[in-house]
């Protein structure tokens, strides 16, 4: 006989809230969960930006071999986030379903990140990249356990259509800003630019301080964020009745079960396809700011004024909703992305751009960055909006909550993004455009620039017409949700109701 039986039977649900909210989230909690995006945003800030810079231009590595290290982190995370997600859906404790995993975390996460960006002396590159390997390893599977259940808590804090949005929108506020005071202030005090090394993220006596800042600011966002939301655990879904042991087996069946709903597919194979190109543009950054448009890390910094095209991007969010569907506000950013990306390095090969070295060359250039921070955003809550619906979906079609198989979803996009994002930039770096090592800016052949210039430029941009083309399949518009909301609630009062 089945032990969980649909509600339409006139059976319990599998899983209840202890108390149903009244009216929006407060205040103080999406401020607290906001914090949450802050351990994330550092760490990808460092993969993306310096993860490969370091171990290639600083100490030597082979960017291929770098990139086959990363190759093979990326997947303990493919295996890892869907199976920390369906392990959380299923977990139970006084703490809820997500907080302990949570605390679990911060210990490895924060050993792992130090230890990557301040590895021993002297290693050869083999030994290095065994190094790199274990450090990201470790980081990447550890961190799932914070930022799964992390996903899944902001999915199931609210059931409103439009209060799902502007949760994120706070966590995306609070990462933002905190990420922009971050860039700050590690490109100026801990990176600055010297005589010796007129790009500083170049010198490797700058990285100890940065391994050690970057791990103690982790371990704090994510001690303060878990321990400042546990009051809203009545709130949050929690298996009914006795849980049993979840089997490795059970595991894989309600993976499966998620891939099998037509919408989480089409979202995620899409923005998976999408993170590939923007982690291989973000890669490529911290080369074409260094190398191709001569900035130092004094001007580098002042790209972190991007945050403002994302504020701008919260503000208009909630009109922008209410007159669009949230999948064609993404179809719409993906086109600006595109564009802008071809805009920028089309107008330096007509010439229409100042030379290197003229200010207004940064001022424009930051203004673009601003623009594309906007649509960068844009696309990003509403995924993790859309996956917030397709939770509701599953509950309907399967009886399954499984916002933290989907949080897996969203937190394994993310890491496509710097994970496939640095090995595509690793070996595009390596094989195609042929990037020398060691060198400072300035030393480096025009070709080599131009080829780099095209690749991030032209071509990967050009792929984003494949997401494009998928998110057209997306079904979950306002109508659709609303109906399916309407529908769990004629379920939950009659399994509620007396017989």
């Amino acid at each position: 006989m089945n032990e969980n039986p649909s509600a339409q039977d006139g059976v319990q649900a599998k899983f209840q809230r202890a108390e149903q909210r009244v009216g929006k989230v407060p205040f103080w909690t999406k401020f607290a969960q906001g914090f949450s995006a802050l351990p994330g945003q550092h760490k990808e800030w460092a993969f993306n930006t310096l993860l490969l810079l370091y171990y290639s231009q600083v100490l030597g590595m082979s960017a291929t071999l770098a990139a086959v290290v990363i190759a093979i982190s990326l997947v303990f995370d493919a295996i890892s986030d869907p199976m920390v997600g369906a392990f959380s859906d299923s977990f139970s404790s006084r703490l809820g379903r997500r907080h302990p995993l949570m605390l679990a975390s911060i210990v490895p996460s924060c050993i792992a990140i130090f230890a990557l960006f301040s590895p021993p002396q002297d290693l050869n590159n083999y030994y290095l990249a065994a190094w790199m390997l274990v450090c990201t390893v470790t980081l990447r599977v550890s961190f799932s356990f914070f930022a799964v259940p992390w996903g899944a808590i902001g999915a199931e804090l609210s059931t409103d259509y439009q209060e799902r949005t502007i949760v994120i929108a706070y966590r995306m506020l609070i990462g933002g800003l905190g990420g922009v005071l971050f860039i700050f202030f590690i490109t100026g005090e801990v990176f600055p630019d010297s005589d010796q090394y007129p790009n500083g993220f170049l010198n490797p006596d700058n990285y100890p301080l940065f391994a050690l800042i970057i791990a103690g600011l982790m371990g704090l966002w994510m001690a303060f964020s878990t321990l400042s939301t546990i009051d809203q655990i009545k709130f949050l879904p929690q298996p009914t009745g006795v849980i049993q042991r979840v089997s490795l087996g059970d595991m894989l069946a309600r993976i499966h079960e998620a891939i099998k709903n037509e919408n989480f597919r089409v979202l995620f194979v899409a923005t998976m396809i999408a993170a590939v190109v923007i982690g291989t543009g973000q890669v490529f950054d911290s080369y074409m700011n260094a190398f191709f448009w001569g900035f130092g890390t004094s001007e580098t910094r002042w790209f972190a004024l991007s945050f403002l095209g994302m504020a701008f991007s919260l503000i208009t969010v909630a009109p922008l909703q209410k007159q669009f569907e949230k999948r064609d506000i993404m179809l719409i950013a993906i086109i600006m992305i595109s564009v802008l990306q071809v805009l920028k390095v089309s107008l330096r090969f007509a010439g229409w751009l100042p030379e290197n070295g003229d200010p207004l060359l940064l001022q424009i250039l930051v203004i673009h960055a601003c623009v594309m921070g906007y649509c960068y955003f844009l696309v990003l809550m509403m995924f993790a909006s859309m996956m917030a619906d397709i939770g509701d979906d599953q509950e309907l079609k399967n009886d399954l909550r499984q916002e933290g198989i989907f949080s897996g979803g969203i937190a394994f996009s993310g890491k496509v993004t710097t994970g496939f994002g640095l090995i595509f930039g690793g070996l595009l770096l390596d094989l195609v455009i042929v990037f020398p090592t060691g060198l400072q800016p300035g030393e480096v052949a025009q070709h080599v620039l131009i080829r780099m210039a095209i690749i991030d430029g032209i071509i990967m941009p050009a792929l984003n017409v494949i997401p494009f083309v998928l998110l057209l399949k997306y079904k979950l518009n306002r109508a659709a949700v609303q109906n399916i909301q309407n529908q769990l609630n004629a379920r939950q009062r009659s399994a509620s109701a007396p017989n």
